[in-house]
């Protein structure tokens, strides 16, 4: 069973998978198309917030509070996919294969994300179990990349690789939380 989503929820998990998107492209192939695109998905995550916000002026209780943790949650993802693009592009850190497998990892829990907000019931479940085990791997990957940076001799270069994987683990984390206020539609 399929059903649409609200427009704004759509808006903003696209704008998740576009953000996601070009980190992963910017770690793969560093250009200013890259840098322009997680800058774009930055205005855009605002502008859909508001929208977000508008819509449940008059919602009250749990439903409410549940929209408005997703639409945070869902914001948040967004500020620290585009950070860790914008840091990277000002630090000069270029093609990194540890920061593209953790936003590839990213990217594909925002795609799952949105796949389970246009579902109901059982493949909404399936979609945000997909889109929180690539959570946990961004996890995974930001744990072995700082006890990489950790092990370098370079204390900037390890503090400035450290920032940017914390970064793509918070994006990861607010989509976990995205997720898990989504899951509390399920019963709807």
């Amino acid at each position: 069973m399929s059903r649409k989503a609200p427009e704004a929820l759509r808006g903003q998990a696209d704008t998740l998978v576009a953000a996601a998107d070009a980190a992963r492209r910017w770690f793969r192939r560093p250009e200013p198309d890259a840098l322009s695109a997680a800058r774009t998905a930055r205005l855009r995550a605002r502008g859909w917030r508001e929208s977000a916000v508008a819509a449940l002026k008059g919602a009250r209780g749990p439903v409410k509070a549940d929209a408005a943790d997703l639409s945070f949650a869902l914001r948040e993802a967004v500020e620290h996919a585009v950070a860790a693009v914008s840091d990277a592009a000002r630090w000069d850190i270029g093609i990194d294969p540890e920061f593209a497998a953790m936003a590839e990892s990213l990217l594909r829990g925002a795609r799952a994300f949105a796949r389970a907000a246009d579902a109901a019931a059982s493949p909404r479940a399936g979609a945000l179990d997909a889109a929180k085990r690539e959570c946990a791997d961004v996890e995974r990957l930001r744990r072995a990349a700082r006890a990489r940076a950790s092990e370098s001799p370079l204390f900037v270069v390890a503090v400035k690789r450290s920032e940017i994987a914390s970064l793509l683990s918070s994006a990861a984390e607010a989509l976990q939380q995205a997720c898990d206020a989504l899951a509390g539609s399920l019963a709807e």
